[in-house]
């Protein structure tokens, strides 16, 4: 097993020291809550965070105060670290240190080098050599696609077959090996021991393809079975060529081949052998193996080449198994947590709103997701209640999570304050001071006296709800109130007056509502809301509601909300 990655850390003061990064998500910076705390005055408090994804590190500056370099680079998004990386944090010099990287090199060398003497063989080819058929296996390096000649003896047939059956029996010794699952930096240690026990290799190399660079060292083997500490070296145009072109390569002598680099570490290991084969899956390489042998006698052949190639073919269809069922295993931990959430946030809303004689309330929130942005509520007060409901920009974790403090914070004025506009002033500075930069609440707050039907409210930017006069069946609109909250540190509010009178009704809704698409891309409309209620004001509360989701139901032919939809019918009786 590879060691843990860590960061190699040289303090402004005392003796440098190493930090093992056994968490998924390591914070760095000046305060005590970080898992990473370095005394400089030039960090922030909370300065960068390194997250691990399956097997991969990356790092991303938390907006500090003066950036976070890698490799001399101030970073503007997250970037994967490489072993040997180094970060720079206000003084502070920290080296990324991965076990399984650091002792191998890829080696620039001319492209477009002679290839003779070595053996380069597509993957296709190989597979179809291992495959036991009637016909001979041409030599691949030779005479490939040659005849079969009368020449051949039972003899060099029987030798064929007993090879092919050998090459099976392991690729199916590994096959087995490889059913049970594994975390994923278990699973690349594991392929690179099969890959051992196959072939009498002495160390070997297994990387991954990275969208960013290139490809990633993930797990070094030596043939006792430790995590070597010598350094490999091979050519990167062997890599990149494995890679692009799906070719396995076989070298006898790596000591006169040029492309597999001629540094001093090769020359004094005397490595005779080296194979490099590409970790694939139909049209897709996600990697390689690279093995090497020092000893002359164990110089590796066509059969391993085979055998390795098709070993990795069938390791290559483990790992995007494995990489599928993490995604998926993620996928079902997210669901759950946002169902919780969902349940933490629904709970959070009225589940029935308050009785009150001569009064008939209802409220309702569907979100579009499992979570969502949309608030509202009903707020006990001295005279009566506050009728609230909220719009939050956004949609989904981050549009919920505002919801929730705008929640605790309309609550929290409302117990501390009396007046409309002061409660309306002191939850927008709230807001402002608390979310992110261009979040914003469309809010409509109600303040409702239940013995005289009088209402002050406030209409911050939300959609004026609807006022149904059941004296003369018309309707009004609430518009009075000022912008949106949580956009500006401070806003002045306007508060507007209304008395209900028996009969009438008080529609408040989001625009999940009545921007509701129908089929012929037509609007399912507020005037059509109006419209509604002067047909229906005669049902109880729960009946308008229940009426009207009815009706944008059937206008948008059942399909799928794509916004949340909230609803607070208030009733005189």
């Amino acid at each position: 097993m590879a060691r843990t990655p860590e960061l190699y850390v040289k303090p402004l003061q005392g003796e440098p020291y190493r930090f093992e990064l056994e968490k998924d998500v390591i914070t760095i910076g000046r305060s005590k809550k970080n898992d990473l705390v370095l005394a400089d005055q030039w960090l922030s408090r909370i300065h960068a965070e390194i997250r691990r994804e399956n097997i991969r590190h990356f790092i991303r500056d938390l907006d500090s105060r003066n950036g976070t370099y890698v490799n001399g680079l101030r970073l503007s998004q997250r970037v994967p670290l490489q072993n040997g990386d180094v970060i720079t944090l206000g003084d502070q010099q920290i080296r990324f240190v991965h076990d399984a990287s650091g002792s191998v090199i890829l080696t620039e060398t001319p492209a477009g080098l002679d290839l003779a003497g070595t053996l380069v063989v597509s993957t296709e080819e190989l597979l179809a050599a291992a495959r036991p058929k009637d016909d001979t296996w041409d030599n691949i390096a030779g005479n490939r696609g040659a005849a079969r000649t009368s020449s051949h003896s039972i003899a060099d047939d029987s030798a064929r077959i007993l090879k092919q059956n050998q090459i099976l029996s392991a690729l199916s010794q590994a096959s087995m090996a490889l059913i049970s699952n594994r975390p994923l930096n278990e699973l690349l240690d594991f392929i690179l021991e099969l890959a051992f026990k196959a072939i009498r290799a002495e160390r070997g190399v297994l990387m991954l393809t990275t969208e960013s660079s290139g490809l990633s060292v993930e797990a070094v083997r030596s043939a006792d079975g430790r995590n070597t500490t010598e350094e490999i070296a091979f050519s990167r145009t062997i890599a990149d060529k494995v890679v692009k072109e799906k070719v396995s390569i076989l070298t006898k002598n790596a000591l006169v081949d040029p492309r597999f680099g001629r540094q001093d570490s090769i020359i004094s290991l005397g490595i005779r052998s080296a194979m490099c084969v590409p970790l694939w899956h139909d049209d897709a390489v996600t990697g390689l193996i690279y093995v090497d042998s020092l000893s002359r006698e164990n110089s590796f052949t066509q059969d391993d080449l085979t055998l390795l190639s098709s070993l990795a073919n069938v390791a290559a269809i483990k790992l995007e198994n494995a990489k599928l069922l993490e995604e998926m295993i993620e996928k079902k931990r997210m669901e759950r947590e946002l169902e919780l959430a969902g349940e933490i946030q629904q709970n959070s809303l009225p589940s029935q709103a308050p009785r009150y004689p001569g009064w008939d309330l209802v409220g309702t929130n569907t979100p579009c997701y499992t979570i969502g942005g949309d608030y509202f509520d009903f707020i006990e007060r001295p005279h009566g209640l506050a009728v609230t409901l909220g719009d939050v920009s956004g949609k989904g974790a981050s549009a919920a999570l505002m919801m929730m403090v705008l929640r605790a914070t309309v609550h929290f004025a409302c117990q501390r304050e009396a007046e409309v506009l002061t409660i309306l002033s002191q939850t927008n500075g709230v807001m402002f001071h608390n979310s992110p930069a261009q979040f914003y609440v469309t809010f409509f707050f109600g303040d409702l006296q239940t013995g005289s039907g009088k209402m002050r409210y406030v209409n911050a930017g939300h959609i004026p709800p609807i006022l149904y006069r059941a004296k003369d069946r018309t309707i009004e609109r609430l518009t009075t109130g000022g912008t949106v909250i949580g956009l500006f540190p401070e806003t002045t509010f306007a508060a507007g007056e209304v008395e209900l009178a028996p009969g009438d009704i008080l529609l408040v809704f989001t625009d999940g509502l009545s921007e509701a698409w129908g089929p012929d891309e037509e609007e399912f409309g507020e005037e059509r809301m109006g419209e509604l209620i002067r047909a229906n004001a005669s049902l109880p509360a729960r009946e308008l509601e229940r009426m009207i989701q009815d009706e944008v139901e059937v206008f948008t032919a059942g399909a799928r909300a794509t916004d949340d939809r909230t609803l607070i019918v208030v009733k005189r009786t």
